[in-house]
């Protein structure tokens, strides 16, 4: 059985296309409730992996499930068949997959989190609470955010200094 991954995509870009995004994904929503199985847009091959569960579509953003891990294929076909771009926020705990995927002016960029910084995230199993840098939190989503927060800061240092 597949682990799901939670996906969260924010579509930049021009505004006059997302009611076409709206009607594309409730139609998806609609037609997994009634097939009873994963989507695809109509536009993106099969062979693309990464179905779309669980979607809906609420104040401009699209929020779904994937098994494993987030279909950047899919999005990036999405994105292209629109011409806009995407934020693209994806978490799937068991198997330590978590980051932010970018796509804008036809350029992806994915800052993830790998199991060296999840190993930074201390865990009491007394209190049941995670410690990070001295403070203590309920779960560990809080420090994984921070973690990804600063990974995204480099990320973006590195590419002024290299642009």
């Amino acid at each position: 059985m597949a682990n799901w991954c939670s996906n969260t995509v924010e579509f930049i870009g021009e505004h006059s296309q997302f009611e076409y995004l709206e009607v594309l994904f409730t139609a998806i929503a609609a037609k997994e409730k009634k097939e009873g199985k994963g989507q695809l847009p109509l536009f993106v091959n099969e062979r693309d992996s990464g179905y779309l569960f669980d979607t809906r579509w609420e104040g401009g953003i699209l929020y779904y499930e994937t098994k494993w891990s987030p279909n950047f294929e899919v999005m990036k076909r999405i994105a292209e068949h629109f011409s806009i771009g995407f934020i693209h926020r994806y978490a799937e705990p068991g198997n330590m997959v978590y980051g932010e995927g970018t796509y804008k002016d036809g350029v992806f960029t994915d800052v993830f989190l790998t199991s060296d910084d999840y190993g930074l995230c201390g865990y009491d199993e007394k209190s049941d609470t995670y410690c990070f840098e001295g403070n203590t939190y309920e779960s560990n989503d809080e420090i994984l955010e921070i973690l990804l927060e600063r990974k995204k800061a480099i990320k973006a240092l590195q590419d002024a200094n290299n642009g």
